[in-house]
């Protein structure tokens, strides 16, 4: 099967594929964009954040294009889930560039009625797009024609990216002293990337996350690209197609994967609210992601155990 050839327009794959080209459009869009304009907005160029939603969405879509095809192409809901996916991705890119050709911020932004505004439907968008995936991941659990460990696969990744995803729903809490501003008529901004620190300050290249407080923006990446972990995972195991049997796999590394994963992804959300930057680790967080690394590497060994396993029985 090509999966990533032309689909019909009734096929639920189809709304992500044209999503997916749209957005390598806006990739050649925004390269004169990023070398021309030469404003800064937060400290980084005006043109950066566009870049990465762009990349984000456009992999999400690929992802998707992908993971769709296990399910049944007759049934009506997966066509309007790809739709919903896509429409909200499409209202998020087009807040983020409209902000980006004014000049202004477009996460936190409530300075005037309409940056408020754009925010306000940035968030309700986002929250749509989070409930359509969600309700993915449960209808793969009505699946009942895939393979263990591709359903499980699946499903790992896509709770964990789910928990990436509304981790940034903690990002749009105000803070204490922005509240007393707001008391005192004052309208600058409402939540933020970083705790402890005001967003724009000290970060690494092109991420931007903080190298001197805590960042969400840390553990909303890793948790929510665990979906193209488990999608990369399953195509070296099972084939790019999935048609390999599993029939001697085990899904126990799985298991000691995810964990690992989510606890990661959950130990750097709370070392974020704790004002911590990743990249200044106390030793107690550094115990904490040993811990679940030592998961993780476990189910690494377990699954290439299992591998060896599957090769000797094969003859192979």
């Amino acid at each position: 099967m090509k999966i990533f050839e032309r689909p019909h327009l009734a096929d639920p794959r189809a709304p992500l594929y044209w999503n997916a080209i749209s957005m390598l459009v806006c990739l050649f869009v925004l390269i004169p964009l990023i070398i021309f304009d030469e404003r800064l907005v937060t400290g980084s160029a005006v043109w950066i954040k566009p870049l990465k939603f762009t990349l984000s969405i456009g992999i999400y879509s690929l992802t998707f294009i992908w993971i769709l095809q296990f399910f049944p192409k007759t049934e009506s809901i997966y066509l309007k889930i790809s739709w919903i996916l896509t429409i909200t991705s499409w209202i998020e890119i087009l807040a983020i560039f409209g902000q980006a050709a004014r000049g202004e911020q477009s996460h936190f932004n409530i300075t005037t009625p309409l940056n408020g505004l754009i925010f306000s439907l940035m968030g309700i968008s986002i929250g749509i797009f989070w409930l359509a995936h969600l309700t993915l991941s449960f209808f793969l659990l009505k699946q009942r024609d895939l393979s263990p460990f591709l359903k499980e696969g699946l499903l790992w990744g896509l709770l964990i990216s789910a928990y990436g995803m509304i981790i940034g729903f903690f990002m749009t809490t105000p803070r204490p002293e922005q509240i007393e501003m707001m008391k005192q008529g004052i309208l600058k901004v409402i939540g933020g990337h970083t705790f402890g620190a005001e967003d724009g300050g000290a970060g690494i290249r092109f991420f931007g996350w903080s190298t001197v407080a805590g960042d969400m923006r840390v553990a909303h990446f890793f948790g929510m690209h665990a979906i193209q972990f488990f999608t990369i995972l399953i195509m070296m195991v099972l084939g790019f197609d999935a048609k390999k049997s599993d029939r001697y796999l085990s899904n126990t590394p799985l298991r000691f994967l995810g964990t690992g994963i989510l606890g990661i992804t959950i130990t750097m959300t709370i070392q974020s609210l704790f004002e911590e930057s990743i990249f200044h680790t106390s030793a107690k967080f550094g115990y904490i992601y040993i811990a679940f690394l030592f998961v993780f590497m476990t189910g690494c060994i377990l699954l290439t155990k299992n591998m060896k396993f599957i090769l000797i029985k094969e003859g192979k």
